[in-house]
């Protein structure tokens, strides 16, 4: 019976790890921004280039947030006049950065809702909302990322398949000048066998002008004894 529980219990916490990590991929901070240490949040994104998700969450602050985001003190960026019922019922400001870490990089984000920056310990139900929204764009990071690796793998099927249209052209051309040789090469023997043809006949001929010739010197030796 102790077995038959302990089985069940393992097999409930293998299926709820997933969903355990994926809850995890946003975590919250106290982390030093151009305010001092405040309250945040991080996502991080391994194998992935900070670029994108620089790209991808100037994006996600203008369609989530009715905002754009400006470079700030500290290398942060901020957007003020910010809205959005998942971060706050009133207008609040981001402040964010995104750094290298290791192969990949890391969001950074504080979101200053008035009296404090969003955090469990004020606003637990706006904190967990906020949670997954940073998830959803946590999921649009990879989509880019996948569709960065699709395009990628796209240039090398147009890379390949162009190839292949050279040397299918080549193997036309090839084949092409084959047909070509082959026409040469018949006539070459055809020319072969005339110019054997036309040697044999000549000796024939250079022999009987060799006759001829003789004869004529035969004759030219005779001059004195041809009669008039």
């Amino acid at each position: 019976m102790r077995l038959k529980v302990f089985l069940i219990l393992a097999l409930a916490g293998t299926l709820a790890c997933p969903a355990f990590s994926q809850f995890n991929m946003v975590s919250e901070m106290e982390k030093s921004m151009s305010f001092g240490t405040r309250p945040g949040f991080s996502v991080d994104f391994p194998n992935t280039d900070k670029r994108v998700v620089e790209d991808v969450w100037t994006d996600f602050v203008r369609n989530n947030f009715s905002s754009k985001l400006k470079r700030g003190k500290r290398g942060e960026k901020s957007a003020t006049g910010c809205s959005s019922a998942s971060v706050s019922s009133s207008g609040f400001s981001v402040y964010s950065e995104v750094e290298s870490i290791g192969d990949g990089a890391r969001l950074n984000a504080w979101f200053d809702v008035g009296q404090y920056f969003l955090n469990r310990r004020d606003d637990a139900v706006h904190t967990n909302s906020t949670t997954e929204l940073l998830t959803t764009f946590y999921y649009e990071v990879r989509r880019s990322v996948v569709g960065l690796e699709v395009k990628d793998e796209e240039k090398k099927l147009k890379d390949l398949e162009n190839k292949l249209r050279r040397l299918e052209r080549d193997n036309n051309n090839l084949n092409s000048n084959i047909e070509t040789y082959k026409s040469r090469l018949k006539q070459a023997e055809e020319d072969l066998v005339q110019n054997q043809k036309d040697q044999e006949a000549t000796l024939i001929d250079i022999e009987k002008q060799r006759e001829a010739v003789e004869q004529a010197r035969v004759r030219q030796g005779n001059v004195e004894n041809e009669r008039q």
